[in-house]
This record gives structure tokens, sequence and C-alpha cells, in this order.
């Protein structure tokens, strides 16, 4: 992922059939996984890499470089979010003097970790490098969460014959097998409809059928009292099962506190390094999602 992150780095900005086939080009391909540019795509939004869709104008466009960091008054830690290219990290490194660290992360790119003796010491470094430093980065990408409402997708109607119909369930957090008739009449709830040619995921809300974004659509089905997400604060862990990944900028903020993405253990994502103020704010933008679904 290195490769295809100096890219788009030096690219800027583009189309999502440029980026498909580039990252097509440089990713291997995983037997019955998901596609290059699918992998490359959750990898770069979750960590604060680049934009994609209705943000990046219906393409893509590459993040300016910044340095996220938690606490000024507990933490002098970061990680270098954004564009990379090989005259940044030489920069980095050259200023950090040996407190700039580079570790490989399994499907995406190497993480880079600054770490100084103090907040004062990080703002020289970060000035000296030319890079901002975003203090309390994650509670920086909650902020800009805006709560979508079911309402504000569209009206679709739903597909009939040659499809594979799955319910997502309340208790199960997971899909159960479904048909066309029960999604017909239902008031609410969200189908997923399979076939060869693609996918559709479309929720029910007062008997009217919309196309929406599955990892919002489940927290309107699981409701303000979400059981999705366990915590862990003495370990600094939230962890969500892998069925119900938390939407966009809810995944960036817990994966921005420790630069690192999720890991799997026991069919859960894992996410590092949370704080309880981040927990908090998630907690809080989770709740919100539910309400906005009454």
């Amino acid at each position: 992922m290195n490769e295809l992150l100096q890219w788009v780095s030096a690219v800027a900005y583009g189309t999502d059939a440029t980026f498909k086939r580039k990252a097509a080009e440089l990713l291997p391909s995983l037997r019955g996984g998901p596609a290059a540019h699918n992998r490359a795509m959750w990898a770069f939004g979750s960590l604060a890499h680049c934009e994609f869709g209705h943000a990046a104008g219906g393409g893509w466009r590459v993040v300016p470089p910044m340095l996220a960091a938690g606490d000024p008054a507990t933490s002098a830690t970061a990680v270098l979010c954004g564009a990379r290219s090989d005259a940044i990290l030489e920069r980095l490194a050259s200023a950090a003097a040996g407190r700039m660290f580079t570790l490989p992360q399994r499907g995406a790119p190497d993480l880079v970790r600054v770490e100084a003796a103090s907040a004062g010491e990080m703002i020289g470094l970060a000035r000296e490098v030319g890079i901002p430093v975003q203090w309390n980065a994650s509670l920086a990408v909650l902020a800009a969460y805006r709560v979508p409402s079911p309402a504000s997708f569209p009206e679709t109607a739903l597909p009939s014959g040659g499809w594979k119909v799955s319910r997502f369930s309340r208790s199960g957090m997971d899909w159960t097998a479904s048909t066309l008739a029960e999604a017909g009449c239902a008031q609410r709830g969200l189908f997923r409809f399979s076939s060869d040619y693609g996918t559709r995921h479309i929720v029910r809300h007062a008997g009217i059928s919309r196309d929406a974004p599955p990892a919002v659509a489940k927290f309107w089905v699981l409701g303000r009292r979400q059981r999705a997400m366990r915590l862990d604060l003495s370990k600094g862990i939230a962890s969500f099962p892998i069925t119900v990944r938390p939407p966009g900028l809810i995944d960036r903020a817990l994966v921005v506190c420790s630069g690192t993405l999720p890991s799997i253990a026991e069919r859960r994502l894992v996410y590092s390094g949370v704080t309880a103020p981040v927990a908090a704010a998630v907690s809080a933008a989770l709740r919100n999602i539910g309400e906005g679904a009454k």
C-alpha cells in the first residue's frame, strides 16, 4: 500500500476509475476477498489519507499531510496522516532526530509515528517540517460528523426477480435469510439484495424504501440503545462485531487514536489507543444515529 499512497500523494485527486485501475495494478488480488480498490479505499479512508465519494466531489482526493495527536496535556505522540512523499518523510526524520518510528501494517501503508518530550516540542518539530499538528485529532474528526436521517437518502423501488434477499437482525447483529415479500411488507428494517452482478442495501423506514449506506443503516436498526460497541478502557480498547463496522468518520476517529487499522479477534473489530473522551464521543454519535431513525 505504500506505493499506492505515494501515487495518490503525487496525483492529488482523480476519478473512481483511475483509483480502481491503479489499486488493481499495485496491490495483489485476494481470492475470494474484497477487490483491491475496496481494500485500499477502506484503509486510506480510515487512516485519513484520502477522501472518497461525496466528500471528494464524487471521486477521490488526497488529504494534506498532518500530524494527528491526542490530548496535549497527556500525550506528545502523533501519527502522520494524509499525503506522503519521500521528501516529507526525510524532513520529518531529520527534525525528529531518532523519534520517528515506521512500523509495517497489514493491508495498509506503514504507520509513521512521532514522539516528542512535550507538546511544545511537537509544535516546534511540526513547524520545522511544515506540517500542522491537530491536537485531539479523533475528537476533531467526530466534531465534523453530521448524523444523517433516513429521509436524506433517495427513495427507490425494491428489486424484483433473481436476487438473494437478507435482512439485518437487530438481536443477532448479523444477516438472516429473508424474502422480497417480507421486504415489501416491512415498515422498518435493512435488507440486502445480492446477485452475480452486485449488491444493494435498501432500508425500509415508515414503509418507504430508500437506498442507504449499510454502515449507517445498521445503527438505525440497532436504535438508540445499541449494544454493538464494547469498551475496555483499562486497555484502551473499543470493539464491534465484524458485521457492524462503525460508519465513515466514526471509524476514522477510532483508527486515528492509534494510527492502526482495527485487528480482528473473536469475530470483532478491535480498535486500540481509545481514550475515555473519544469513547464517550463515539457512543454519543452512535446514539444520535439511532435516535435519527425514529
